[in-house]
């Protein structure tokens, strides 16, 4: 028989390291598939679109602006997005943490999502991960190239001459 790295620790399936460590594969699984699926393309189309349909309803800039909404309204929207954030994780992270926990961690979220200065730099984080994920700085740079073969001193288009 070999080398025993195992310290002496037998392996055991009834709540033992082999379980820790498969419950842990199992959660960081289930987190890619979670990121993938929220980051996916047709995710993305579907935030803009929501995002659209809420500055522009029906394609349309609104003539008035919203009516200020009413403190039990914010409290009733706050106590919705809790609710559906709740709803996200899975039942055993919520029995392991505790719902109380979960609670206080989301709530905390939706507060830092109340500070306009966070906010600004979410929206432009996020329009830089779009952007990116677009890929638009390779259409930009091959424009550019265009543009500036377009600009050489031999051109004729762009002396005025047609061809």
């Amino acid at each position: 028989a070999g080398p025993d790295f195992s310290g002496g620790i037998q392996p055991s399936w009834e709540g033992g390291w082999c379980a820790n460590a498969l419950s842990s594969l199992f959660y960081h699984r289930w987190l890619e598939v979670q990121v993938a699926n929220l980051t996916s393309p047709q995710r993305w189309v579907q935030y803009l679109r929501l995002l659209q349909e809420s500055i522009w309803p029906g394609g349309v800039l609104p003539k008035f602006p919203r009516p200020v909404r009413t403190q039990e309204q914010k409290l009733a929207a706050e106590k919705q997005a809790l609710q559906s954030l709740m709803g996200v994780l899975p039942d055993l992270v919520v029995e392991i943490l505790g719902v109380n926990k979960c609670q206080v961690s989301w709530g905390l979220v939706l507060e830092s999502l109340q500070q306009p200065l966070i906010n600004r730099h979410l929206i432009y984080c996020l329009g830089d991960i779009i952007l990116e994920f677009l890929d638009l700085s390779a259409s930009v740079e091959k424009s550019a190239a265009t543009t500036s073969a377009s600009d050489t001193p031999g051109n004729s288009k762009r002396m005025g001459v047609s061809s």
